[in-house]
């Protein structure tokens, strides 16, 4: 893949994953609130706020990984570093790993959290694709996790 096809795949990458956290079909309103933080950040590529919640700004962070290649029967296939993990793992709070497949505009989600084993991740399971249901447990996770005062989350539904 030509690296002008790579940054492509990438800035579309982001949008599918901005549409699939602010997805309201099923919802009365997003759950979400996607915040693109740029190219300056060396380990995320959002912070997301959860919205519904009165008077509280609960968020988790995510980094994206998009793809091309085809998802296998049971998994996406992403490229990451064991530097990327180390990263996240070191960020206070929730962190997850978007996978995007831009052909079909499906996103999996992966988290990053205490247990997580410090090395390259290269697969998502597609059970955890940001599906309606997926899309509320994350909600669910992301909100029980900050009441708890740790420093990250000890487990997920996503891992």
């Amino acid at each position: 893949m030509t690296s002008e096809l790579r940054d492509v795949t990438g800035f579309r990458g982001e949008k599918i994953v901005e549409l699939r956290l602010t997805d309201y079909k099923t919802f009365p309103e997003p759950l979400f609130r996607p915040a693109h933080l740029g190219e300056k950040w060396p380990a995320i590529d959002y912070l997301v706020e959860l919205t519904s919640i009165p008077g509280r700004r609960l968020y988790f962070f995510a980094q994206v990984k998009s793809t091309t290649i085809a998802p296998s029967s049971r998994s996406l296939r992403i490229s990451t570093k064991k530097k990327d993990i180390e990263r996240l793992l070191q960020i206070p709070g929730p962190t997850y790993l978007l996978g995007v497949h831009e052909p079909s505009e499906r996103v999996f989600v992966r988290s990053v959290h205490i247990g997580t084993p410090a090395r390259a991740i290269t697969s998502i399971p597609l059970h955890y694709e940001l599906t309606a249901g997926n899309l509320k447990q994350l909600h669910g996770e992301v909100s029980r996790f900050w009441p708890t005062g740790h420093h990250k989350p000890t487990v997920s539904r996503f891992a």
